[in-house]
């Protein structure tokens, strides 16, 4: 299994010059590519920075916060004087800002950002997760289908991500694949039911999948319970040997 490469500052002005394009983005030493990377942020005019996977400021190995990074951070906030956001696990995050207290205070503002809400009681959370999706479906340009009643079928989507935001992109992405491949306008049941079980069932396993034709135009979420592949085969292995006669009872007949 492939594990993250370490975060150095080196590899992070890389990174960041490429995306502002810099056709040398991996020419020269650190420090050469930190003065030009504060350069162009500032004649580029860029008007926000977004840093994802912040938590891998966290040494995996070491479990050590790479303090020599986050220096490098704090400078370049400093310099350019460009608001920068950082997006990370919860915990990681904070952890991270508390060993560098000059950090820290450059990040005044942190916010928590939780899954979407369902709740069959309080209309508003049913509109507010409506009107994401409705958005989801512009971004990947293919809307979901009409044959269900559209509070019954976002209700299917909000059983199978949680209110996740990465959990509905990742189905819906996926669906609007597959549906492309099929030649189809819409993301129908069959469609999201395949994309389900593709990109979510493996890594939600305590859920079944709410688009099967199984469920009617009614779908009623069950308990939520584990499921163990490896306890279900050596069940119905069981299930096999109590059927199989013993090799005694063949010898007799």
């Amino acid at each position: 299994m492939e594990t993250p490469s370490p975060v150095t500052i080196k590899g992070m002005a890389i990174s960041m010059l490429a995306r502002l394009g810099d056709p040398a983005a991996a020419k020269g030493t650190s420090s050469t590519l930190s003065d030009r990377l504060a350069y162009l942020l500032v004649q580029c005019k860029v008007q926000l920075v977004i840093l994802d996977d912040f938590h891998h400021l966290i040494d995996s190995d070491t479990d050590r916060v790479l303090s020599t990074v986050s220096d490098w951070l704090k400078v370049l906030i400093k310099e350019t004087d460009i608001p920068f956001l950082v997006v990370g696990i919860e915990g990681k995050v904070e952890r991270i800002l508390q060993a560098n207290g000059q950090l820290s205070r450059l990040f005044a503002y942190r916010e928590t950002l939780e899954p979407f809400a369902w709740d069959e009681s309080n209309e508003t959370t049913k509109q507010v997760f409506a009107m994401f999706i409705n958005t989801a479906e512009e971004s990947i340009g293919m809307p979901l289908q009409t044959h269900l009643k559209r509070s019954e079928l976002l209700h299917r989507v909000y059983y199978a991500t949680d209110g996740v935001v990465a959990n509905m992109m990742n189905l819906l992405r996926h669906g609007a694949f597959l549906a492309s491949n099929k030649d189809q306008t819409t993301l129908d049941l069959i469609t999201l039911a395949e994309a389900f079980d593709t990109r979510l069932s493996k890594h939600l396993r305590y859920k079944v999948n709410p688009f099967e034709d199984r469920w009617g135009k009614t779908f009623v979420a069950p308990e939520d319970k584990l499921f163990n592949p490896v306890e279900g085969a050596n069940n119905r292995s069981r299930r096999r040997k109590e059927r199989l006669p013993t090799s005694g009872e063949v010898l007799k007949g």
